[in-house]
């Protein structure tokens, strides 16, 4: 659906309060602005001329996750998060981005990190930088790269178990945050120099930890006609779970009580994958995971989608408290989720909310239970 008739069709979300209950800004906000309805009311005013691109309502399309929970919840399933993308389009061609997005944007095509003060990056993946013709290339993800570099380090220990040759990126930018943050030239620049890449090192298949890596290469480059090599690309969730359905990986079960999950955005909801890593969570603790109230394709955003966790950060952790708020009312004391930055924000969260629970990342849930199996092993030799 091209934009003009997206804009026709949110017509009706003007008139509409029945989603607003699904809009995680909203619940952490309580202001009718941050909803379907707010966006649709603000863009029809400035295409008639009696709004204009203001500081505050700049703020507003800036303080959108883009979860398409919204989208999930109404009946006609209208694209706002599209919509919301296509406002931001706008806010940048009209020169009206604030320093905030603008400065993000610019270390996103320098550096490829939105963040200032970037850590190093961990050894074990600076190893293995720009290997060429590997089994598989790993892609961490930013978050996972410096911010949650135990997952990148959990990944390790799977690969060396199964003996698969592994290369990483230098820069690990796929163009993504800058589309979401209405830098469409940019992002489409960005995404062929990822590419471009991705084809030197010329891997057998693609495993990555970041769910808007996985999304991009698998559906969005198209949409920005990137070409991109004909090869499997798996999140790290669909990866493990195939090696342990095979027999490749054999898994101890954890003594963990209380396991739950945490579904991202970009991989429940908008890539559809679900049952891998609950399969693991089985696997790994003898036990189905609790579920969320709010689970599966109407799980609620954690606060860190279209990169708020940096552009956003009050905002994105009064988001992820009320998640996780959620998680100390379902009894979870151990919760896992796919994606760091998901486990980036749920982490602050929990110091917060104090609730005593411990938050990991698939990945390191395997790796426990592969070295448990292991230790297992050894004593029984």
């Amino acid at each position: 659906m091209g934009i003009e008739a997206i804009r026709e069709t949110m017509d009706s979300c003007k008139h509409c309060f029945m989603c607003r209950h699904a809009c995680p800004v909203f619940l952490a906000t309580k202001l009718d602005s941050h909803t379907p309805r707010g966006y649709a009311l603000m863009l029809a005013e400035i295409d008639a001329g009696k709004l204009e691109w203001s500081p505050s309502v700049v703020d507003r399309f800036y303080q959108c996750s883009q979860c398409g929970l919204c989208r999930e919840d109404c009946a006609y399933h209208w694209p706002e998060d599209d919509l919301v993308r296509n406002g931001r389009e706008e806010i940048i061609a009209a020169g009206a981005a604030p320093p905030r997005i603008t400065e993000t944007a610019e270390r996103l095509r320098n550096s490829g990190v939105p963040v200032d003060n970037v850590p190093a990056a961990p050894g074990v993946l600076n190893k293995r930088v720009g290997k060429k013709n590997p089994d598989v290339l790993y892609i961490a993800g930013w978050a996972a790269r410096y911010e949650r570099p135990e997952i990148v380090d959990a990944l390790a220990v799977i690969f060396d178990r199964l003996g698969l040759e592994w290369s990483a990126l230098e820069n690990e930018c796929c163009g993504i945050e800058l589309l979401e943050l209405g830098y469409t030239g940019e992002a489409r620049e960005q995404a062929q120099r990822f590419a471009k890449s991705i084809e030197e090192i010329n891997p057998r298949s693609i495993i990555s930890s970041c769910p808007h890596v996985c999304r991009a290469l698998r559906e969005q480059y198209a949409v920005l006609g990137i070409a991109f090599p004909p090869l499997p690309v798996l999140h790290t969730a669909e990866f493990l779970a195939e090696e342990v359905e095979a027999g490749r990986i054999s898994l101890a079960a954890l003594n963990i009580d209380a396991a739950g999950y945490h579904d991202p955005c970009h991989l429940g909801r908008k890539l559809g994958i679900f049952d891998e890593p609950r399969k693991l969570i089985r696997s790994a603790t003898g036990s189905v995971p609790l579920e969320l109230f709010h689970n599966r394709e109407s799980a609620e955003c954690c606060g860190a989608g279209s990169v708020m966790l940096v552009t956003e950060p009050e905002l994105a952790r009064k988001v992820a408290r009320r998640r996780m708020e959620n998680v100390r009312q379902e009894g979870i004391k151990t919760l896992i989720t796919a994606c760091g930055n998901c486990k980036t924000l749920l982490l602050g969260a929990e110091e917060a909310v104090k609730g005593g629970i411990a938050v990991m990342d698939i990945a390191e849930l395997v790796a426990a239970a592969l070295r448990d199996q292991e230790k297992s092993e050894k004593n029984r030799e």
